[in-house]
């Protein structure tokens, strides 16, 4: 079926070469929406070696393309958001990079997974972004390496306390308009953890028909006077903190504020990320991959 359509589309494009051309060309489609955590800098190759690019084909374009991030837990498990899934697409839609470092510039030490399942959780609400979490089984385990390694999951009990820095990850854009530039290197930002009493206040200014928009299932990262932050498409991508020696998954990019009454923004120094907070899912998470299948990765 996808190879159907881009032989139509090929000989369209041979078409049009062929025609002599008019005055006003056909605009051409637009480009799949990148995203980046704003502020960042380049992170080194294989410093974050739990970093998943979750994938989509576009017919339009016929080629899969980075539309979410995800965590490697396991050899055959990833965790991502839900809301990064389209239940009503065949697996085959997904494919998964692991090891990648520039988007635009694969690596040898970049693996491409297939998708075996994609487990939404059965209570995410699309509304309040309750129990924002997936979890995405590969047809095959891959192979540890230096550039590909699972994140510890912290387990129900463990806490992150306010203001301890935490590391976030993306590929994407700068601004809603201006693209990561090629090759694409993998950004990273340092961010603190924010109290859910002082997150819900600053979004309770803006979402008025809302109160209490960040539910004790969520943890809060982020700046309250900083350009530093998030803009559209962070999804799905790891909050990694370190204890004691050990990254944990603390958190998966969930939800943020990217409109005021100006239009839309990115980064605002009130619109601090929304993270689905692991530890209230693990019970979950265990059931659904098994305490064996989840590897401890070495600090």
């Amino acid at each position: 079926m996808m190879g159907g359509l881009c032989s139509k589309l090929a000989t369209l494009l041979l078409l049009l070469l062929v025609l002599p051309s008019s005055a006003h060309g056909a605009e051409s489609q637009d480009q799949p929406v990148f995203s980046r955590i704003i502020g960042g800098q380049d992170a080194p190759e294989g410093r974050w070696p739990w970093q998943v690019s979750v994938q989509k084909y576009d017919d339009t374009i016929c080629e899969y393309h980075h539309t979410c991030g995800g965590s490697l837990i396991s050899a055959q498990w990833v965790v991502s958001a839900s809301h990064c899934f389209n239940p009503s697409l065949p697996y085959s839609q997904y494919q998964l990079v692991l090891g990648a470092h520039q988007l635009l510039n694969p690596s040898p030490n970049q693996v491409l997974a297939e998708v075996q399942k994609i487990i939404p959780h059965p209570r995410y609400n699309r509304t309040s972004f309750v129990a924002d979490i997936a979890l995405v089984r590969l047809k095959k385990p891959v192979k540890f390496t230096q550039f590909i390694r699972p994140i510890s999951l912290p387990g129900a009990s463990r806490q992150f306390p306010v203001e301890k820095k935490c590391w976030v990850t993306s590929w994407g854009r700068v601004e809603v308009t201006e693209p990561l530039q090629p090759p694409k290197t993998l950004q990273e930002l340092e961010v603190p953890i924010l109290s859910t009493a002082a997150c819900n206040k600053h979004y309770n200014t803006l979402i008025p028909r809302s109160p209490d928009p960040v539910k004790t299932s969520m943890i809060c990262a982020g700046y309250m006077d900083s350009p530093k932050g998030f803009c559209n498409g962070d999804s799905g991508r790891p909050l990694a903190c370190e204890q004691g020696g050990t990254w944990y998954l603390a958190g998966i990019v969930s939800w943020f504020m990217t409109r005021n009454v100006s239009g839309i923004v990115c980064s605002h120094p009130k619109f601090p990320g929304v993270f689905t907070r692991v530890t209230a899912y693990d019970s979950w998470i265990q059931r659904e991959v098994g305490p064996s299948d989840v590897a401890s990765p070495a600090p």
